[in-house]
């Protein structure tokens, strides 16, 4: 590499890290995590520490900074936190966010007690009908039954929509919640801004049509360019399970979508009630 990856890379995934392709990075990468699926439920897992290190000595798609392609940026990021914390990533969530903010039911596993609220997951078959998916996926175990070893900086917490609105309202309301501040203004501010400059926004997904990326979230930069009805500045993400979150800020508007089917993200579905609600 031509220079070390660093935080700003990983936050605006233009570290040249990826999730998979038929390169020499995606097969590496690839491997690494089929390994963390295999041993999930063993006596020996692999933990966020080991993973991200191990990660490390995968290929780079690109130079650091030259490109803009999502990948496990924010896994690292998981790691970075528990050595730059001094404690589990899960830990770390749990005091410094979900704690203050009453997120009770967030966490990266689901107790005993819990467990009948626990979501059924779904995935299409050869037919095209659904059924339980019965899977592991980036070294998340999908039965949320036990303490992982490997807590995913991009993956793996379960949550419910209230707990998820109190954080996306933390971040509509500048960094506070009820009295309880987690951010300043000034970092709520950077974090939810675009940080690609025009030769990353190339590598833009065309799905993504008028959003620009920063900071580990889509953030709308031209509404005449996007195929759906959108509000300038409005930022979030959505997970491979079609969990989707947006933020209008102009509009003080949340929208939280929760699905529970593989390969969803954003969807038809979700980009309908996008528009009835952003129309209305």
């Amino acid at each position: 590499v031509e220079r070390e990856v660093n935080v700003k890379d990983l936050l605006s995934m233009t570290s040249g890290l990826v999730y998979g392709g038929d390169d020499k990075a995606g097969r590496e990468t690839e491997a690494l995590f089929e390994e963390i699926d295999s041993r999930l439920l063993g006596d020996n897992p692999v933990n966020t520490y080991e993973a991200m290190n191990r990660l490390g000595k995968c290929a780079l798609a690109f130079q650091p900074g030259s490109a803009w392609q999502y990948g496990a940026s924010a896994d690292v990021l998981g790691a970075v936190v528990e050595v730059a914390g001094g404690m589990r990533f899960g830990e770390f969530l749990e005091k410094e966010i979900f704690e203050p903010l009453g997120m009770k039911d967030t966490a990266f596993w689901v107790p005993d007690e819990k467990r009948s609220r626990l979501a059924k997951t779904y995935e299409y078959d050869k037919n095209g009908e659904l059924i339980p998916y019965q899977g592991n996926h980036l070294g998340i175990i999908s039965g949320m039954d036990r303490v992982p070893a490997f807590e995913s900086g991009g993956a793996g917490l379960a949550s419910t929509i209230d707990d998820y609105a109190r954080f996306a309202g933390m971040l509509m309301n500048d960094g506070s919640l009820d009295g309880v501040r987690i951010l300043k203004p000034k970092t709520v501010e950077y974090m939810t801004s675009c940080t690609l400059n025009p030769e990353h926004q190339k590598y833009i997904w065309p799905a993504l049509g008028g959003y620009s990326y920063g900071n580990l979230m889509r953030v709308m930069a031209d509404c005449s360019k996007a195929g759906i009805l959108a509000s300038p500045g409005e930022y979030g993400w959505d997970g491979w399970l079609g969990a989707y979150f947006c933020n209008c800020p102009r509009e003080k508007l949340t929208f939280l979508f929760m699905m529970q089917k593989t390969d969803s993200g954003t969807t038809a579905l979700t980009r309908k009630l996008r528009n009835i609600i952003l129309g209305a």
